[in-house]
Parts: structure tokens; sequence; C-alpha cells
């Protein structure tokens, strides 16, 4: 039988999202003793004390179906933001979100505006959903050209998506920007605004986007626990919107979409959020010491607000890749995400993590 012939032509074109090698496959490959996993962009402090006890304690019910409406959650975090609650939907990650927002707007002849060199996520989801991407080159400094984007929306968008801070490139649009792009923006096109690295950015001029849901209701914020709050493993984002955006949404959401342990844990973290600015300051002290490092190196560094850098290394990306893991450290190269073979993404370990990447970088240069 031809399954092919029963797909969608989006389908058949895609591939499969690749997540980087776990630590325990590269191990059994290689048979090697320790592995360092610089690649995924998680958090290395993993999750606070107060966070496992939750989740221990979650733990005890799971022969209970979770609370589909996340009452306490979404109470708890409403306050943190001060928005109301029927402002909130929760989502397996904040990627569960991005994809209920293009199945609940885009019809066949559809679009949806993105980077061309941002999550990866954006291109796949679009492509087996009608083709409907639209994807916009990035600007100087490999930042987002919001003008561009802007000029790009016509009769036909829905939907734009900006990731910002943006991964891959850990580069930032600042709050002037932003108000410019939105007053371009026609309201009956949804703008979502990916902050999954929220919490990370230093910079003052970042722009801070929950207070402007007022005076833009066509505005969807986006933000993860996977990242600063170190729940990667149990997926749990959400959606800031107008109260009239998400009651629409959560008419895409799956039952039960945010088991119980993750619930759990996301109140912890919001119980807890004293420990942010530490974790933040933190991962920019690291961040620092492993650009200047990798500068020194002689890579083409770019400025990062995230718990990453992306580098270029003139077209050999892929070998110092292969060659780090042979050396237990696993690194990110960026084809996949169109940014050709000079370029690879290394996420910011603990210090002695950090230090094993640089080591191994040296060696292999030399």
């Amino acid at each position: 039988m031809d399954f092919k012939a029963l797909f969608r032509p989006g389908i058949l074109s895609s591939k499969p999202y690749t997540p980087g090698k776990p630590v325990e496959e590269v191990q059994r490959e290689l048979g090697l003793d320790h592995v360092v996993k610089l690649a995924s962009n998680e958090n290395p402090e993993g999750p606070l004390p107060a966070v496992l006890d939750a989740i221990g304690e979650a733990a005890k019910e799971i022969n209970r179906y979770p609370d589909a409406a996340c009452f306490r959650l979404t109470e708890r975090l409403a306050g943190h933001l001060d928005v109301t609650p029927d402002s909130l939907i929760f989502g397996n990650g904040s990627n569960e979100v991005i994809d209920m927002l293009i199945r609940a707007l885009i019809s066949p002849g559809e679009t949806v505006v993105f980077s061309e060199h941002s999550f990866i996520v954006y291109a796949l989801t679009t492509r087996v959903h009608f083709e409907c991407g639209r994807p916009v080159p990035l600007g100087e400094g490999d930042r987002h050209d919001l003008p561009a984007m802007a000029d790009a929306i016509d009769d036909t968008t829905k939907l734009v998506i900006i990731c910002n801070p943006n991964n891959p490139t850990g580069t930032y649009n600042t709050a002037q920007e932003f108000v410019d792009f939105l007053a371009r923006v026609p309201e009956n096109v949804i703008v979502a605004l990916d902050e999954a690295y929220y919490e990370y950015v230093l910079a003052q001029d970042y722009p801070q986007t929950v207070p402007m849901l007022k005076a833009h209701p066509n505005l969807v914020i986006l933000r993860t626990f996977s990242k600063i709050h170190s729940l990667a493993g149990l997926r749990i984002g959400y959606g800031v919107a107008h109260p009239g955006l998400i009651g629409e949404l959560h008419k895409t959401r799956e039952p039960f979409n945010v088991n119980m342990l993750s619930q759990a844990a996301a109140i912890a973290c919001l119980d807890n959020w004293h420990e942010v600015e530490g974790r933040a300051r933190r991962n920019g002290e690291q961040l620092a010491w492993l650009s200047g490092q990798l500068a020194a190196m002689g890579f083409e560094v770019v400025p990062s607000q995230t718990n990453f850098v992306l580098v270029r290394c003139d077209g050999c990306a892929g070998d110092i890749t292969e060659k780090l893991l042979h050396k237990g450290v696993i690194v990110r190269p960026m084809h996949a995400f169109g940014l050709g073979e000079g370029a690879l993404r290394i996420s910011v370990g603990l210090p002695a993590e950090n230090q094993a990447c640089v080591t191994a970088l040296k060696e292999i240069l030399n």
C-alpha cells in the first residue's frame, strides 16, 4: 500500500524534528564515561529542591487525571503577571500553544509570517499545515528585520510569530522596535511573541510585553517553564492574551494536555520566583566567559541575551561538532536551522562544563 498517497504535500515534504542527542546515547555509541551536553539550551542547574518536593507530593495522586483547567496554576500565574485568569492558556510546552494558534487560525490559502532563521518549529508546523509559512530573512546583526516582516503581511496573513530573544541567534529586538512594528500590524493579524528565554534577558531596552496587551488585543505572549525554571523534561508552557482570543484557543486544546506533575512543579517555581534573578545572573556570567573564550579562539560570536551562543567557523561546524562529540561534548550544528555548514550553537553549562567545552575546542583547533 502506498501510504504516501494518503498524506498532504506539506507532510510529505517535511522531516521530523531532530532533537539534540541524549547523553546516554552518546555514552553508549562512543563508549564514553563522561559527557557534557551543551546542545539543547537546558538549564544545567536543575530544578530547585522545592520543585522536586512538589513533584514528589503530586506523584502520590497520579492514578487520577490532572486538573484539565489548571485551576490553581492559572490563579497563581495570573496573580504573578497581574492579568485575569481568563487571559491564560497552558500547553505541553509553549510549542503546543504555537501549534494551537496555527491550527485555530489558519485555513488553506492563509499565511504565517516568521523569520527564516528562527525556532525551527515554526517552519515545521507551518509546512505540515497547508504549507502556510512565509519566512522573512533576518536583518543586520542576525536580528529580526521587523520592518521587512511588517512588509510581508498581506490580506492572506493571519499570524506573525516573533521569537525574542531569537533561537538560534540569541539576538533580541528592542522595546521601541516592537512599538514601531505593532503600529504597522493590522488589528486582524495576530502577533505571537515567543519569549521562551525571557527570564535570561539582561538588556535594559528589551520590551516588557505583558503591559502592551491592553493596547494590542491581537497580541499573544508565549513563555515556558522549560528554560530558566529547569522543567524541560516536564514540558509546560503558556500563552497570555486577550480573554476573547484565549477563549477561542481553548477549543483546540487537547483534554488533560498538562499533566499533574508539571502543574505542581510550575506552581512551586512561581512560589520560588526569587531564585530567578540569581539564575539569570549566573548564566550571564558564564555566557560572557564562554563568549570571550570562543572569540579568543577566532570564532565569530553573535552577542546573546539567552542561555546559549551562536558561533560561526568558516564552514566546518559539522566537523567540529563531530570531533567534540568524540571528546564527550555535545553541541548543536545549525544547518537544520538554515544557517549553513558554518554555524553551531553552544548552550551555557555549569562552569566545569563550559571549561570542558573550551578545552576540547582548543585541542581540536591545535
